[in-house]
C-alpha cells in the first residue's frame, strides 16, 4: 500500500539504500585522495632528504617534479630532482616502501642555458619561416609570369 503521496515503506527502504552506498562511495573516494596526499607529501619529503645527499646540495635549492604516477590512486612513482647544477630521478618501490634514485646524477641545464636554447629555437624557427615565405613568393612570381 501507498502512502505519502505514492511513495512505499519498501521505496523508502531502497532510497536509504541508495543515499547510504552513495555516501560510502563519497567517503571512499575522500579517504583515496587523502591517502594518496599523505603518500605524495611523505615522497616529497624524502626525496628531497635522498636528493640533498646524494646531490650534495641544500634541500631548499632543490626542485621537485612528479614525473609519473600510478594506480588507481595516482600516487607519485617517479620523482625528478633538479638542484646545484645536476638532476636525478627517484623511483618509488612499493615492495619495499622506499624511493631509490633510478638514473645517475648528471648535469642540468641552467637557467642562462634554458633560455639560451629557447631563443635558438625561436630564430631557427623564423629562418624557417621566413625561407618558407620566400619559397612561396618566387613560386607566386613564377606562376603569374
Amino acid at each position: 500500500m501507498f502512502w505519502g503521496g505514492g511513495v512505499s515503506p519498501s521505496m523508502l527502504g531502497g532510497l536509504r539504500c541508495m543515499i547510504g552506498s552513495r555516501t560510502v562511495v563519497v567517503a571512499a573516494v575522500i579517504a583515496a585522495l587523502f591517502v594518496a596526499c599523505a603518500h605524495d607529501k611523505r615522497a616529497m619529503k624524502t626525496v628531497t632528504s635522498r636528493a640533498s645527499f646524494d646531490l650534495s646540495c641544500p634541500q631548499d635549492e632543490l626542485e621537485l617534479t612528479i614525473l609519473a604516477t600510478s594506480g588507481a590512486r595516482r600516487l607519485a612513482s617517479q620523482i625528478g630532482v633538479t638542484g646545484c647544477g645536476n638532476k636525478v630521478v627517484y623511483v618509488y618501490f612499493a615492495s619495499t616502501d622506499s624511493w631509490i634514485a633510478d638514473s645517475a646524477i648528471t648535469p642540468a641545464m641552467t637557467q642562462r642555458e634554458k633560455a639560451y636554447k629557447a631563443q635558438q629555437a625561436r630564430e631557427d624557427q623564423a629562418a624557417e619561416e621566413e625561407l618558407r615565405f620566400e619559397q612561396q613568393q618566387s613560386y607566386q612570381r613564377g606562376v603569374s609570369q
